[in-house]
């Protein structure tokens, strides 16, 4: 399973009028929230069982002592992991770090010991899409659509950042939970690379089956993805992969003709449309092949897709913690980040994906003005919902848009929360010391970034018996002086 991190602290910059970034922006995002420390696994974490491998390491399942709640850990022991593979690794942390999706594995921590490193992420218990496969032996129309979507948003948002995968796959493609409507999540980035603009990438890698032609020829960009993709959508229409062979010259010769059989058995009963789609996505010539964004323009999807929306009512009550969103310090934004992004509720969670693809019209994996517009007015609230006011309180990162944990941050509610056990865990998390306390050295290690002068008024308003620390319920009255309007 891919998950990974690191702890590298970026200076807060603002926005101009220009909307280039300057010194002395909030800037919080939920990256500065994973956490890189030096340790023993077993000191936060149960081990519970394990639940897969691969060429670096394994993943367990495991229990956070600290919280209660459910993890997937990897293990990666330094014996295996050669200067190459550490780049590499380090890599994939940074990568996951950064992104920010709901259809991508979300990472909470990564510990180094002597003998090895342990990426912790989000559990996820649905399965692989390759099972799934294999049980049900082919999908129909409307739910091979909606992997497809969210597969390809999740591929649309790394590209944008220029990040390609390359380990595209069903097997690296898991549900978040066995609910029928749990989102599928891309994991595994551990050969995944960044693209520099105009650039080609030259290494042969991945998994054969799904390597796009270009790859072999060590010469390609982050249309490969788009490719495998193809296959993979092939593969839930008719339950077996396009292109196959007994050795790797023959597979690889017909993945070069990209003819892939679309006459016979199943396909008689598939529309013209999902093979017209497949057919873009599985094309020799690069230039001619889809990207993925005009993968989810195309007709297919957006027909399947749009039905589906069409029959999912918005969820009002969302969109009105969204409008009601305040928080006014960085240090008030930063904590409500750092609960939502390591402690969110998983069930209340899907909800919120659900709701957040539906007003992401054009699968960038971030809300525009004119998307959070357009939701508003779908819901009958028109100019009652200031979509300016919004931007302004809720886009804590100031570049323009609302990303997907700004907006699960701003949708929580967040009253709920604090008479709940997530506040008690989020709380577990800042209390390195375990003694129930917080001291300022505990806060402004997992909130970096803070001016201490903020800190400072932080400490005067919160510690309301002058003892230096925050307790629990200090904490606990602290928020909901601050944030009892939300």
């Amino acid at each position: 399973m891919g998950c990974c991190t690191s702890n590298t602290i970026n200076l807060p910059i603002s926005k101009n009028s220009k909307g280039r970034k300057c010194a002395n922006s909030v800037d919080i995002n939920k990256g500065k929230f994973v956490r890189t420390t030096k340790g023993l696994v077993k000191d936060h974490f149960d081990i519970i069982k394990t639940i897969g491998s691969g060429g670096f390491g394994t993943v367990f399942k495991a229990i956070d002592k600290r919280t209660g709640l459910d993890r997937a850990i990897k293990e990666i022991p330094k014996l295996k992991v050669d200067i190459v593979s550490e780049k590499q690794m380090l890599l994939e942390v940074e990568l996951l770090k950064e992104i920010d999706h709901p259809n991508i594995l979300k990472i909470y921590e990564v510990i180094e010991s002597n003998l090895c490193y342990y990426i912790v992420s989000e559990l996820l218990t649905g399965g692989e899409l390759f099972d799934k496969v294999l049980k049900e032996m082919r999908f129909s129309e409307n739910i091979a659509a909606k992997y497809t979507h969210d597969i390809v948003t999740a591929l649309n948002y790394c590209h944008q950042k220029h990040i390609v995968h390359r380990d595209l796959k069903p097997e690296n493609l898991l549900f978040a939970s066995t609910s029928p409507n749990a989102p599928l999540k891309v994991i595994d980035f551990s050969i995944s690379q960044r693209l520099v603009i105009n650039s080609k990438l030259p290494s042969v890698i991945g998994t054969l089956c799904y390597i796009a032609p270009e790859v072999f020829s060590g010469a390609y960009d982050e249309k490969c993805d788009i490719w495998s993709a193809g296959i993979i959508l092939y593969l839930m229409l008719c339950g077996r992969p396009p292109f196959i062979g007994t050795t790797e010259a023959e597979i690889l010769t017909k993945a070069r003709s990209a003819n892939p059989d679309m006459t016979k058995g199943v396909w008689s009963s598939i529309s013209e449309d999902a093979k017209d789609l497949i057919h873009k996505m599985i094309c020799v010539n690069t230039t001619l092949r889809f990207s993925a964004r005009d993968v989810l323009n195309h007709r297919w999807i957006k027909r399947h897709i749009n039905n589906e929306i069409d029959e999912s009512p918005i969820n009002t009550q969302a969109f009105e913690q969204l409008s009601k969103f305040r928080a006014q310090s960085k240090l008030e934004k930063s904590i409500l980040t750092f609960i939502a992004s390591q402690v969110a509720s998983p069930s209340e969670e899907a909800d919120l994906i659900h709701l957040f693809k539906q007003l992401d019209k054009n699968g960038d994996g971030r809300l525009s003005m004119t998307e959070l517009s357009e939701g508003s007015a779908a819901l009958g609230l028109g100019s009652q919902l200031d979509v300016v006011e919004i931007m302004k309180n809720c886009d804590t990162d100031e570049n323009g848009y609302l990303d997907y944990t700004e907006f699960l941050t701003a949708t929580t509610e967040w009253n709920k929360v604090i008479q709940k056990e997530q506040l008690q865990q989020a709380f577990k998390l800042y209390d390195k010391g375990g003694d129930g306390q917080l001291s300022l050295s505990e806060l402004k290690e997992c909130i970096p970034g803070i001016e201490d002068s903020e800190w400072n008024k932080f400490l005067e308003e919160a510690d309301t018996d002058r003892n230096g620390v925050i307790s629990l319920e200090e904490f606990k009255q602290y928020l909901t002086l601050k944030i009892l309007q939300i």
